[in-house]
């Protein structure tokens, strides 16, 4: 239920659903939130999925043969764009890629299956980051700070927070040699049947190659695809 509300459920509202006393409903509630599978908002006090619910997530997308799901998918966005498809989840404050398919064009690009960068200078990072409440983004940022890998990078919480704002009016997400020098990135969100947010696909390459020029029909071919992985992950 809470994963399916776009602005969280108070313990009222839960209960209401439920058929439950809003007793109990507190109690369960409580104990969710101090695992860390649900997030309260102090001000609202609406409840809203915490980290602990992306760690599973991650653990599910390995069970379920993610790659076998994502890998078509990703080659046709490697073959209507030219850049490498990559999908990523969050752990805490970095992204580890778990699906790669390379274009052979630019083996400089350097984004390997397995490995992990920072959440908020990555496309990826940036979307999954725009899909958890701000206080678990604030909570991040008081705990890891903000990096700065290049001069792109955003290294202050006010500038993240209207970036990720950006992102989810937008639907998608962009570094542009934030992470490294020369590598530009568009990711999007996949979902699951709950609208959770499971991972994020991007298109990655070196900033010449010539399709970054079309912006508008990399970012469109990069949602597609995201949308494609959320309905094949529905099924599988």
């Amino acid at each position: 239920m809470i994963a399916s509300s776009k602005n969280g459920l108070n313990n009222k509202e839960i209960s209401e659903q439920l058929c439950v006393a809003t007793s109990s409903c507190s109690c369960v509630l409580g104990r969710l939130e101090r695992e860390g599978y649900l997030s309260r908002n102090a001000t609202t006090g609406r409840y809203q999925l915490g980290l602990k619910v992306l760690a599973i997530s991650r653990g599910v997308l390995r069970h379920m043969n993610f790659r076998e799901v994502a890998e078509p998918v990703l080659q046709q966005l490697r073959d209507d764009t030219g850049l490498e498809g990559v999908v990523g989840v969050l752990d805490q404050n970095r992204v580890m890629v778990i699906n790669r398919v390379p274009s052979g064009e630019f083996p400089k690009a350097d984004v390997d299956t397995g490995t992990v960068y920072s959440a908020h200078s990555t496309a990826i990072g940036k979307v999954l980051l725009a899909h958890i409440p701000q206080e678990h983004v604030l909570d991040l940022i008081a705990e890891h700070d903000l990096v700065r890998h290049t001069q792109n990078t955003i290294a202050s919480a006010a500038e993240l927070l209207t970036e990720l704002d950006r992102v989810r009016k937008s639907g998608y997400a962009v570094s542009n040699e934030e992470q490294r020098l020369g590598l530009r990135s568009v990711a999007a969100p996949i979902i699951d049947s709950q609208r959770a947010v499971l991972a994020g696909v991007a298109a990655v390459e070196s900033t010449n190659h010539p399709v970054w020029n079309d912006m508008k029909m990399i970012s469109e071919r990069v949602r597609m695809a995201a949308r494609e992985i959320s309905r094949l992950v529905r099924f599988k």
